[in-house]
């Protein structure tokens, strides 16, 4: 891969496997309001298999823990593994970058506003960039995240800011909308639009998606599933995940 794509593909897994820039609950990406309860712990399992606009492939398991520090205070942290597989080269395989985050709930939710968490997060560049796994630099951001439930509809929106530590790379402002509903008994419907924005002359390469999915709790672990598809040739192909969110106190 030559460098170029080498810092495309390695922009592509920090985006994609990395679940705590916002969260709702898997699988949507959208940041909701709630936070850990105090005491408590989360374990998140996550596979994700996704095609990039160029045909590139990723296959990857990420693993995250988030503790609830206080009522309102959580943190956490995670990394993914990741099998790149390139259209035009050879395959590699490795660790990704490790992440970790705060989540402040400012206030809950009320009558005439809803709930907001703040979100500063940190991404360590523990990936090895020449494989293309990572950009080999620290990046860091911040995500408001907004909650508001009615009529049995939870409602989330988020507003991202991260600012990527190579030099040649803008910074990105990323933005999105979901919604959950019960369909049946113990099963949940999730969907989300996402739209990120590059900061450029350009609108062509603003990735927009669109995901939907399911969630359902067996045996006090929730399991999800959830197809996300891009919407624009600035956004992969398709993403499909599967994951199960396991709680401890």
């Amino acid at each position: 891969m030559k460098k170029a794509g080498l810092r495309a593909a390695a922009l592509f897994c920090f985006l994609l496997a990395s679940p705590g820039w916002g969260l709702a609950g898997r699988p949507l990406l959208t940041e909701d309001a709630g936070t850990v309860e105090t005491g408590a712990m989360e374990i998140e399992l996550a596979f994700d298999r996704a095609r990039d606009n160029n045909r590139d492939k990723y296959y990857i398991p990420s693993l995250q823990i988030a503790y609830g520090l206080t009522e309102r205070i959580e943190i956490a942290a995670g990394m993914p593994y990741i099998f790149l597989h390139p259209k035009e080269s050879g395959r590699v395989d490795g660790a990704g970058d490790l992440y970790a985050y705060l989540k402040y709930r400012v206030w809950g939710e009320r009558d005439l506003y809803p709930a907001l968490t703040l979100k500063p997060f940190l991404k360590f560049p523990t990936a090895d960039e020449n494989k293309g796994l990572g950009s080999g630099k620290t990046d860091f951001g911040l995500t408001a995240g907004f909650s508001e439930s009615f009529m049995g509809f939870n409602l989330h929106g988020d507003g991202t800011y991260l600012v990527f530590g190579e030099k040649d790379v803008t910074d990105q402002m990323s933005l999105g909308l979901a919604g959950e509903f019960e369909i049946a008994k113990g099963i949940n419907f999730v969907s989300e639009f996402r739209y990120g924005n590059n900061f450029n002359s350009s609108r062509k390469d603003d990735p927009a998606s669109f995901m939907a999915g399911l969630q359902t709790e067996i045996a006090g672990a929730l399991f999800d599933a959830g197809l996300t598809l891009g919407l624009n040739n600035a956004a992969p192909d398709y993403v499909f995940t599967v994951g199960v969110t396991l709680k401890f106190k």
